[in-house]
């Protein structure tokens, strides 16, 4: 009896040791392991992603409250606080900036709402009275353009000032999003580029000027859109929504696919291009995005920061609390260790750099002394940086999923 009990139980024990190393074999299992953690990376993702434009959302709410008490009363101090919101509500949207290329709520295949929400450069010369303006109108008389031409707009509402903005058609007619209300808030930057001035609209332009009462109608409305736009891209992204849904039903491919396309072609294509190569090549400050308020050095920051929530797989809330969770890395580490650690490296350097930028100020400023072809200077060295990580990010996305990225723009 006693030898019967000891088979059957060494029997059980063999049987125990078989399925603990089955399940052991199972969980080291490259494969089975790569894809876990690519659902993860891709959940983790579109939880970042809604954070980030719930803050902006917020701190949206703020600038419009700041705004609405501004117009109401209009002071020194109540526009330095417009003026602060902004520049804090920039800075949240600045994060954002990665999740777009692959037509999500963000820019469709229409290219709405981003286009109402941060086209530029913009036609100050359509909004308000100016010195200079880049849309072509005519500047001899200050009539033409939408705030003090009361005969051909007579009425201002979002319907019309929404109409008139055909970014599409035509980018000189961007009249409304952040990059309008800046203009509205500081101005044309008429002053030489300089470490301290910036657009010096002065807080009288909303209280004796011409249109003063219609100029703040204005503020009010482009204000009131831009929080709309925004609140319109963070329904999409609510656990229940159906964009919400439908991306998390793609496959770990498809969705890594387009949430890299979004990061590389910022990083190369936009930022490096677009926002700052552009501009130390025509040495004009009227081509910084921030141009009014001289805020672009703290663009290129956020919008750094952006892509490196995604590498990192991290983002702060405003209210201190963190998201973390499966990283770029983490996946692209079970795929090639040397290219994951090179990613880390370059993505590393590219915030010190971008950092060095924001630390030195105004961008109009930094940008008059470089050149394109010199790579040894603040700005083109940061260039270099995020091109070299564009392409970094694209061959990541090759080597997950298979699909190729195109990091320009």
């Amino acid at each position: 009896m006693k030898k019967i009990i000891a088979k059957t139980l060494l029997v059980f024990y063999f049987a125990l040791v078989t399925l603990s190393c089955s399940k052991e074999e199972g969980l080291n299992n490259p494969g089975d392991t790569l894809e876990v953690k690519k659902k993860e990376f891709v959940e983790n993702y579109v939880n970042i992603v809604l954070s980030s434009y719930e803050d902006t959302l917020n701190k949206l709410y703020d600038l419009q409250l700041s705004i609405d008490t501004f117009v109401a009363n209009p002071t020194d101090a109540s526009f330095k606080e417009a003026k602060n919101k902004w520049i804090i509500s920039r800075e949240l949207y600045g994060q954002t900036e990665s999740f777009r290329y692959y037509d999500g709520p963000i820019d469709g295949s229409e290219g709405e709402p981003e286009g109402y929400i941060n086209a530029w450069p913009m036609d100050e010369a359509l909004i308000d009275y100016v010195t200079e303006g880049s849309g072509g109108q005519d500047l001899s008389d200050n009539r033409q353009n939408i705030i003090n031409n009361t005969t051909v707009y007579p009425i201002l509402t979002k319907d019309i000032l929404r109409e008139i903005s055909g970014y599409n058609s035509n980018e000189s007619n961007v009249s409304i999003g952040y990059h309008a209300i800046e203009f509205l808030l500081w101005g044309q930057d008429n002053t030489e580029p300089s470490l301290k001035l910036n657009g010096q609209r002065p807080f009288t332009d909303y209280t004796t000027e011409t249109n003063a009462t219609r100029r703040g109608q204005y503020l009010k409305i482009v204000t009131a859109l831009l929080v709309e736009d925004v609140k319109s891209v963070v329904e999409q992204w609510k656990p229940g929504a159906s964009y919400r849904s439908s991306f998390l039903a793609l496959t770990s491919d498809i969705a890594i696919t387009k949430i890299l396309t979004g990061a590389a072609k910022l990083s190369k294509g936009e930022l490096a291009g677009e926002r700052m190569v552009v501009a130390v090549e025509n040495q004009n400050q009227e081509d910084e995005q921030s141009c009014f308020s001289d805020n672009t050095h703290r663009d290129i920051y956020s919008n750094a920061q952006s892509i490196h929530n995604i590498i990192n797989g991290a983002y702060k809330n405003t209210d201190g609390s963190s998201i973390s969770g499966t990283s770029l890395l983490d996946v692209l580490k079970l795929v090639n260790a040397n290219d994951a650690n090179t990613l880390s490296l370059t993505a590393t350097e590219v915030m010190n750099k971008v950092e060095t930028i924001s630390n030195t100020g105004h961008f109009d400023y930094q940008i008059m002394t470089e050149t394109i072809d010199n790579f040894d200077t603040p700005v083109m060295s940061a260039v270099k940086t995020l091109r070299k990580q564009g392409d970094e990010l694209a061959k990541a996305g090759k080597s997950i999923t298979g699909n190729t990225i195109d990091p320009s723009v």
